[in-house]
């Protein structure tokens, strides 16, 4: 899969389950096609930027949850994006919180990342 269909499709769950405008069964399509490191990133950054004293986080966390409950691959991917070097290198020089409110960067880099 070229990089720009992995950025759209990443960007386009990422963007449904903030916005909650994509349906559960709809994002675990996408789960589908998605690099394990890109669910990974997605899922573990929408929990580390919506705490409980966000507002928004039950509205996000839940349909986080509402993925990983309906769509086994979405947890199996996370579990093996999260071993991933590509994974390891981001926290090892980042930080989930450093792309907080820059979630399309976030995606953006690591596309560019796994594309190297």
């Amino acid at each position: 899969m070229s990089d720009s269909i992995d950025r759209d499709t990443a960007l386009r769950l990422l963007d449904g389950l903030e916005a909650g405008t994509l349906p559960t069964a709809d994002a675990g399509f996408l789960v589908e096609e998605l690099d394990p490191v890109l669910v990974h990133v997605i899922v573990k950054y929408l929990r580390e930027s919506y705490p409980a004293s966000n507002p928004a986080a039950h509205a996000v966390l839940e349909r986080v949850v509402a993925l990983t409950s309906s769509c086994p691959a979405a947890v199996s991917k996370s579990k093996q994006g999260e071993s991933d070097p590509v994974s390891e290198w981001f926290e090892a020089e980042y930080g989930f919180s450093e792309y907080h409110g820059r979630g399309r960067e976030l995606v953006a880099l690591i596309v560019d990342k796994l594309d190297s």
